[in-house]
């Protein structure tokens, strides 16, 4: 008590003495050299200003610190430079007539920097005159802790407010102490609507009693590093959330919790749904109609029945480990190895390619197979599925051959029909020639026989004379005449044999044999003109019925028509062999091929033609193919001739094997 009331006497001594300095000296001595002390060593900067010029009169090192300045640069420098950023005429104490009682304001510094403090200032008289007392405290670094505690709690705020997982705040009692946005965004709830409610109130009710042991048990002070709960939305929708919880206590005493949560409800959703597709893909794996196999690394990893089936195995995974090129076909291995590179590379599915495997029993079948990049068990694979086709493959195959068949068939009976066509036309043809030359050799045999008759009697009667010169000569020209006369009767003849009935003797026959004789006939001919002929006769061909003289006549007609291709020489090649037409029955064929000239193509189509002739006048009347062509027509044959000039021709004569009509038949 006595020390405090020393401390009042001698600041009331102090007062004194700022008024009236120079009137105190002794007593006082003591009491200004304790002042001194502190105003030189307390660490609150002090000036004493003159209040009427704004003078600095003097000012303590702390100041001096404060602001900068040398002490002799301030002193007598005005509080505008140095102290106060107010202007000239602005002060707030002698200007404003404001009262400054710790309060906080602005230091300028010498440098111009500005530095926070808390200032008093009072009056006093010194010398007579009016001063100002400035006394301040650097409050910068507090002002900037402040500052920084300041950003630091609003960054915090910034970030509980917007982080994206719900955070919470509870008391000891469930009430609500804070939420962030994201907590109230989720649920749906407002700051008034929170401010009555417990934590029980959007706790599902399902989850209310885990939830009750978990705040026991924080209270307890165990730790619970996950909790997974369910809150009811102020819609009531249902908010799966997943985080942590923990307590916050005073002296043992559980004051509050806090907990952070993630909103899970989509990807528990997600789950479910992957956990339904992959029960989904299992059952399709397994139970699909199809081979699958899952590989990786040249490897197969898992595989389904029908895979095993398919590679005769027992089961699946009698397949899992092996390699992909156990059951692949070797031809196929770069096939395969292409396929995976191009997954690998682009990522895409492959298209469907065919190829083929080998089964365990060595077995070869066809597949088509596509291809697919999956992830499987977490690491990058390939799917495959496969595909039988050699049944497929089989009727394909089967089908072709029946087209091709087919294609050929048509091929045929087109050919044919076009043969017909043309043959229909021959008949038409020989028809009408028939016709006309039956009604001309009528009228030729009439004026024939005239002629003949004539010459026999003017030969009886030139007989009858002596016989000299002038008579030979007359019978000479009678012989001529008569001889022109009967080759024209002959031709006659054989005009009728072509146009009228002619009865075929028919009988049982060998062809082959028919053949040789044809050959013995012509057998001289044929080395005269240094021709070679290949006989190629079928000993399997059975016995037709025919006419085996008139047969006989049609192949030596057929020679002499190769003959005179071939007229420096040349090859005949002749065959026999069954064959058998579109429909028809089989009918025996004999073919005669030559290396001769040929037949131009503007000539073939009058070869049957009577009279038609391409050898010189008078080497014949050009009924030989003509005559030819009716006799195996009347055998219900056929024949055919395929000729290119320059290389040769090939004549192809048909007949049946038997006749409808025994030897009493009559075909015109």
């Amino acid at each position: 008590m006595s020390s405090t009331l020393e401390a009042q006497d001698t600041e009331r001594a102090a007062s004194a003495a700022c008024f009236d300095f120079s009137h105190i000296a002794g007593e006082l001595e003591e009491s200004r050299r304790r002042l001194s002390a502190v105003f030189e060593t307390v660490q609150v900067g002090i000036v004493i200003i003159d209040a009427e010029t704004h003078t600095i009169v003097d000012a303590n090192p702390k100041a001096v610190e404060l602001i900068g300045i040398d002490r002799e640069n301030m002193v007598g420098a005005v509080c505008h430079c140095f102290i106060c950023p107010e202007k000239v005429g602005s002060c707030p104490i002698t200007d404003q007539g404001l009262r400054i009682d710790n309060a906080e304001r602005r230091l300028l510094r010498g440098n111009g920097e500005t530095i926070t403090i808390v200032k008093t200032v009072a009056r006093v008289r010194l010398h007579g005159r009016d001063h100002l007392v400035e006394s301040f405290l650097d409050i910068s670094d507090r002002k900037k802790a402040e500052e920084e505690l300041k950003e630091s709690e609003e960054r915090y705020r910034d970030i509980l407010d917007n982080a994206n997982d719900l955070i919470q705040s509870v008391d000891a009692t469930g009430k609500f102490i804070y939420v962030n946005s994201a907590w109230k965004r989720t649920l749906g709830y407002s700051d008034e609507e929170l401010a009555s409610m417990n934590i029980f109130d959007v706790i599902k009710p399902c989850c209310q009693s885990h939830c009750a042991n978990m705040f026991a048990q924080l209270k307890s002070g165990q730790k619970i590093p996950r909790v997974e709960v369910e809150f009811l939305a102020k819609d009531g929708r249902s908010i799966i959330l997943e985080g942590s919880i923990n307590c916050n206590t005073n002296e043992g005493q559980a004051i509050s919790t806090r907990g952070i949560f993630r909103d899970i409800t989509e990807r528990k959703l997600m789950e479910a749904e992957l956990m339904q597709s992959e029960d989904r893909y299992r059952k399709l794996f397994e139970n699909a109609p199809e081979a699958i196999v899952v590989q990786s690394e040249g490897r197969y990893l898992c595989a389904n029945k029908e895979a095993s089936n398919l590679f005769g195995l027992e089961n699946p995974e009698d397949l899992v480990g092996k390699s992909i090129f156990t059951f692949v076909h070797p031809d196929f291995h770069g096939m395969v190895l292409e396929r995976i590179q191009q997954i690998k590379e682009t990522g895409e599915a492959c298209p469907l390619r065919e190829s083929r495997i080998v089964r365990k029993d060595g077995a070869i079948i066809d597949v088509e197979a596509t291809a697919t990049g999956i992830i499987f068990q977490g690491q990058e694979a390939i799917q495959v599925m496969l595909r039988d086709i050699t049944e497929r493959k089989q009727v394909e195959a089967q089908r072709r051959e029946l087209n091709a068949r087919l294609e050929k068939m048509v091929e045929e009976k087109t050919r044919h029909l076009k043969e017909a066509q043309a043959k229909l036309i021959q008949s038409e043809k020989m028809t009408t020639l028939g016709e006309v030359i039956a009604g001309a050799a009528h009228e030729l045999n009439n004026p024939l026989a005239g002629i003949l008759g004539a010459i026999q009697m003017l030969r009886s009667n030139a007989l009858a004379h002596p016989i000299d010169s002038e008579l030979m000569e007359g019978i000479d020209v009678l012989e001529s005449i008569e001889s022109a006369a009967v080759r024209c009767q002959k031709i006659v003849e054989d005009l009728v044999r072509f146009t009228t009935q002619v009865r075929c003797n028919f009988s049982e026959m060998d062809i082959n044999q028919v053949l040789k004789d044809t050959l013995e006939i012509m057998e001289g001919p044929f080395k005269e003109q240094k021709i070679e002929v290949k006989l190629h006769l079928d000993p399997a061909v059975p016995p037709i019925e025919g006419d085996f003289v008139k047969l006989l006549e049609v192949y030596v007609n057929l020679l002499q028509n190769a003959k005179s291709a071939l007229p420096n020489g040349g090859r005949i090649d002749i065959s026999t062999r069954l064959m058998t037409k579109y429909g028809e029955q089989p009918q025996l064929a004999v073919v005669i091929k030559d290396n001769g000239c040929g037949i131009p193509p503007q000539n073939m189509g009058k070869i049957f033609d009577p009279f038609f002739t391409t050898k010189p006048a008078g080497k014949g009347p050009g009924l030989g193919l003509t005559v030819s062509y009716g006799i195996i027509k009347r055998h219900g044959g056929d024949i055919d001739v395929q000729s290119t000039v320059g290389k040769g021709t090939e004549v192809t004569v048909t007949v049946p094997m038997r006749q409808q009509m025994r030897s009493s038949q009559i075909i015109g």
